[in-house]
């Protein structure tokens, strides 16, 4: 607007001086005139509409007929100034618009037509002498004003160069300053570009992560959802985000790479407009490290499922605790009824004995569920102590044989015990070690059927003492291995029937072993049998004090157990 204000002022202010000089005004003179006030057309449309494309267009066309009457008046068409068309849509350029230059250049090319058709209808001026002197200053002039536009094209062109360089390396800087890794991909989902943060995510240089070296560090399982999310990010209207594994590649010292580590990363991927992608990119995504929340989250659903699970545990203890505790109240409650009523005398001596026996014997099995129950609560709370004294495990089990017979001759079991020579004592708890024995004879006697055999077993194993049972039972499916010891779990049988109990007895077993220092190790097969082996150090625990883990095997156990010859472990 300044520019076409002065030029435009300064001419049509000289109007009256140059009308005085002359007298009259010539038709190319008066073309010169309206081409200096057209700008100041332009001015007033610019300031008024604010539409530059009309206004420039304005400017253009003075500009053209300015060039036109000024080359009509030095020669028409052999006139050099008609070469300054030229710098009509090169001035557009300043705009920074192809529609402006391409909307000047017309404007010339009609400028151009306009002065063929003007000389060809002979309205052009002969060349005069004033003018062939003239001529050296006007292409001075014409040189000048191409100077100066492609100086200031060129200036433009530089500073914008400059803006760039530094908007580059301000987003660059602020790039490498951020946590998360940002990584440009193509439309084959290679990486073009990625920040300083590759370094802290993957343990990986920027350039290290070029092409497919990004892929080649996401977990093989999860590469389908990796390459899933950028092709909807490219092809999609919004963006995706997916969580996924990578390899970190930590760095030692001198550089010597250590164990890498697997760390959870969320990216974020949205699609690049089309004009605005760097070398060619598609996606940008961005990346951070969510690791510590996907643990939190693992251990909450872990916390969720143990809640359940003691929920369950809570449940079937009171299923079970309920059934064991009502059935031999209901015998104690009925026969002490029937004892203390009035009219009772058609009971003789011998069902009021039987009647007591009854009483007796069911008041002992709530003891004994109450014990089971009380023991559990102290293994697992810690409160439980042991008394050491040395053991003699062979006349120990002699005993609890003993005290089985009885129960393995009414189902029907053969009980058979075998010993192996030079048996060391042990320190233990004998009343501890004495209830492992007998949870496990009761157990095997159990779920053994009529007609088959358990083997109580003990021999020497360098400086451990291995005590097995094992039986020719209904077995253990694979699928409740892992289970065993759990409370109140018990084994569905091949024969689909129901066991008494409470489903303690092997928890309790692995929590004294576990006190003892001892292992627990069970070996089974359905139909086939089980065989439960406790292995206790002969000098005592010798560690801290725990419940014994477990170990399991789906498989027949070993029949060298069943043997009556006595077996030899060790030299």
């Amino acid at each position: 607007m300044l520019t076409r204000l002065l030029v435009g002022g300064g001419v049509l202010g000289l109007a009256p001086a140059y009308l005085a000089w002359r007298g009259t005004l010539g038709a190319f003179e008066a073309a010169m005139f309206v081409a200096a006030a057209l700008p100041l057309l332009a001015v007033f449309l610019l300031s008024r509409t604010g539409r530059l494309d009309v206004a420039h267009a304005i400017s253009a066309a003075a500009l053209s007929l300015f060039i036109v009457a000024l080359a009509g008046a030095t020669g028409g068409l052999a006139s050099p100034l008609l070469l300054w068309l030229a710098v009509v849509p090169v001035e557009a350029a300043f705009f920074g618009s192809f529609g402006f230059v391409l909307r000047a250049g017309w404007i010339a090319l009609a400028a151009l037509a306009a002065a063929f058709g003007l000389q060809q209808a002979g309205l052009f001026a002969e060349a005069s002498a004033w003018t062939g002197l003239a001529m050296p200053f006007l292409a001075v002039a014409a040189l000048a004003q191409a100077l100066v536009t492609a100086a200031v094209l060129l200036r433009r062109r530089d500073g914008e160069e400059r803006a760039h360089r530094v908007s580059d390396a301000r987003a660059r800087l602020l790039l490498d300053h951020v946590g998360d890794l940002v990584t440009w991909h193509d439309a084959g989902g290679a990486v073009v570009f990625a920040n300083a943060a590759a370094q802290a995510l993957t343990g990986a240089e920027p350039r290290e992560l070029l092409g497919r070296g990004l892929f080649e560090r996401v977990h093989i399982a999860d590469r389908p959802l990796f390459l899933k999310a950028l092709s909807d990010a490219a092809h999609g209207g919004c963006g995706a985000t997916v969580s996924f594994r990578t390899l970190f590649v930590p760095k030692g010292q001198a550089g010597e790479a250590r164990t890498p580590v697997s760390l959870w990363l969320e990216m974020q991927a949205y699609r690049v407009d089309e004009g605005g992608s760097p070398d060619g990119a598609a996606v940008v995504c961005v990346m951070r490290d969510v690791t510590a929340r996907r643990h939190a989250e693992e251990e909450r659903d872990r916390g969720h499922a143990e809640a359940l699970r003691a929920n369950d545990v809570k449940g079937q203890f009171l299923a079970t605790v309920s059934h064991e505790l009502r059935t031999p109240l209901n015998a104690i409650i009925g026969f002490s009824e029937m004892l203390s009523a009035e009219e009772n005398g058609w009971i003789d001596a011998e069902k009021r004995l039987e009647y007591a026996r009854i009483i007796h014997a069911s008041g002992h099995h709530l003891l004994d569920v109450v014990n089971t129950l009380l023991d559990i609560s102290k293994i697992e709370s810690g409160a439980m102590t042991i008394e050491r004294e040395p053991l003699d495990l062979a006349a120990m089990a002699g005993d609890c044989c003993a005290l089985m017979a009885l129960r393995a001759e009414t189902a029907g079991v053969v009980l058979e015990r075998v010993a192996g020579p030079a048996l060391p004592l042990i320190e233990g708890d004998r009343r501890a070690v004495k209830q492992v024995l007998l949870n496990l004879l009761s157990n095997a006697v159990k779920f053994t059927p009529a007609g088959g055999r358990v083997v109580l077993a003990i021999v020497r194993d360098g400086d451990t003492v291995d005590l097995s049972v094992s039986d020719t039972g209904i077995g253990i499916a694979a699928a409740d291995l892992p289970r065993l010891g759990d409370p109140f779990f018990q084994v569905k049988g091949a024969y689909d029937r129901s066991h008494e109990g409470t489903g303690l007895g092997l928890s309790v077993v692995r929590g004294l072993v576990g006190l003892h220092g001892g292992r627990l190790t069970v070996e089974s097969a359905p139909d086939v049998g089980t065989r439960v082996s406790v292995r206790l150090p002969v000098g005592g625990a010798g560690g801290a004090e725990q419940p014994a883990k477990i170990v399991t095997f789906a498989r027949a156990p070993r029949r060298g157990l069943e043997t009556k010859e006595p077996l030899r472990l060790t030299a």
